[in-house]
């Protein structure tokens, strides 16, 4: 799933991604709903401030995943959350990045495509080691097979499954970069 992008590719992405977020708000006021609409600009402010502290990381191969994924058909929806400040996580990039794709790949092969399914990702930056939180809600078709897999991945050297509890419709999974 990986793809290479070129400057104009990406550019064409986040014009139409600005292009879906203008013709919401243009919508809601032509509406009359004033309210919702800024809500929907509280929303796309707060997602560009996470994505900006993200961005700020230097986890450029995770980053990259993060804010490209909704690019590509997905039945799981993602949301992130930064917390705290902005520090140098460069060597935890690679394995960060390889655990989202394992879990998101998971994801996409256990869940009913008819449910809404929501993977929110949380970096806290805020402890002494950081750590990312990864809460699921939707619907798993398979919950023992998602159990196993989950619990066969092997995180190396820079990542440490801190706790993992996985229920049908949702499930909580906190890892701890080791320093």
């Amino acid at each position: 799933m990986k793809k290479e992008w070129d400057v104009v590719e990406v550019l064409k992405y986040a014009r139409h991604d600005w292009l879906n977020k203008i013709q919401l708000i243009k919508g809601n006021l032509a509406l009359n709903r004033v309210d919702r609409a800024n809500d929907i600009i509280n929303t796309i402010v707060n997602e560009s401030q996470h994505e900006s502290k993200l961005t700020s990381m230097n986890m450029h191969l995770f980053t990259g995943f993060v804010m490209t994924y909704h690019w590509y058909n997905h039945a799981v929806r993602l949301e992130l959350e930064v917390l705290g400040n902005a520090q140098d996580l460069s060597k935890y990039d690679n394995e960060v990045y390889k655990w989202c794709r394992y879990l998101t790949g998971l994801l996409e092969s256990h869940i009913d495509y008819h449910a809404d399914n929501y993977l929110s990702i949380s970096l806290c930056t805020e402890e002494q080691e950081p750590r990312f939180f990864f809460d699921f809600s939707g619907i798993l078709t398979d919950m023992q097979n998602s159990q196993e897999q989950l619990g066969s991945y092997e995180y190396g050297q820079m990542l440490t499954c801190v706790e993992q509890e996985i229920l049908p419709t949702e499930f909580n999974i906190q890892i701890k970069l080791n320093t």
